[in-house]
This record gives C-alpha cells, structure tokens and sequence, in this order.
C-alpha cells in the first residue's frame, strides 16, 4: 500500500472531519480495509471511531491489556461500523498481529509502549498511524523509522491540534515575546 492509499484509508480521515460528508460517495466503492487496534483507552478508540466515519475499513481484531476496556471497545466497535461485526479480541498484540494480519493498525497505547507495538506492526506487513509523541527518546525513533523502511511500510504520526489557529497564534507570541 502506498502513502497515498494509507493517508486516504486510515490517518487523513483522522484529521479532516469536513471530509465526512463527502467520504461515503467516493469510498464506497474501495474494498474494506483491515483495521486492528493496539491500545483500546481513550486515544485509540477515539483515533478508531473517526477512521469508521470516514473510511471503508473492517475492524478485525483489538488488543488491550486491560480486559474490561477491550470487552467494552470491541462491544463499542461492533455498534458503530458497517458490518456490525464484533472485532477478535486479544490481551498481546503480537498474537493479534499473527493472527489476523491486518492492513491497517492503530497504535494508543501510553506513549512508553508506542516504539515495540509499532514495529511489531511493521514487521506483521502492516501500516501504522501512531499517536503523538511517536517514541520517548531518540534511539526509539531511530529504531522505529528503521524498521519502517526496512519493512517498506508507512508510518503516520498523530500531530492533532498542531496547526489549529489558536496554537499557531501562541506560538507566534511567545516567539515575538522572546521567550
């Protein structure tokens, strides 16, 4: 899959909520892409619920340490997307990574886990979208791009709120303060 086709599919609908309305006349006629979940707290599903709204994906399996919060988002899931399906769930990412070879895969977990979950996901054939920060130090991030090239697979970074008018006018005040 090429970074268009991911960007398209999974990260963009992300961050562009105008494209909902539009998003169900020019998808429908994409096939589904398999979608899995590591982290399944309040980022993951929330990054999980907009990707349903706007893209034509199939949420095939969620991975949470924390039975209750995977019980509840896989109860969640099979709600909200199309098929009504109930996604697979597991407590170890790498066995859902085996098992179900997803296309697609969110990464929600506290930020200390994202680098081993995103190369595991990488290394599985998948694409990834990643919550921000995408690892807690360099050789992390090294490490990540790395296993990103080697695998030839693409990696997006959530960078939400980033480019919102209220933060670009702080900045610009506090470089105009000097600070």
């Amino acid at each position: 899959m090429d970074r268009r086709t991911f960007l398209k599919a999974g990260s963009a609908g992300l961050a562009v909520s105008a494209a909902a309305s539009y998003a169900p006349a020019i998808l429908a006629a994409e096939t589904p892409k398999r979608v899995a979940v590591i982290g399944c707290g309040w980022f993951g599903k929330g990054d999980l619920f907009r990707l349903i709204q706007v893209s034509p994906v199939q949420v095939v399996a969620l991975s949470d340490v924390d039975a209750q919060m995977l019980a509840e988002a896989a109860d969640l899931v099979a709600t909200r997307q199309a098929s009504k399906e109930r996604p697979k769930t597991y407590g170890d990412y790498r066995e859902m990574l085996a098992k179900e070879k997803p296309d697609i895969v969110i990464v929600g977990t506290p930020d200390h886990w994202h680098a081993l979950a995103m190369i595991a996901a990488v290394q599985a054939g998948a694409d990834v979208y990643v919550e921000k920060p995408i690892s807690v130090d360099v050789l992390e991030g090294q490490s990540m791009l790395a296993a990103a090239r080697k695998h030839g697979r693409v990696v997006q970074v959530g960078t939400q709120r980033r480019s919102t008018p209220h933060i670009i006018d702080a900045k610009q005040k506090v470089i105009e303060a000097g600070l």
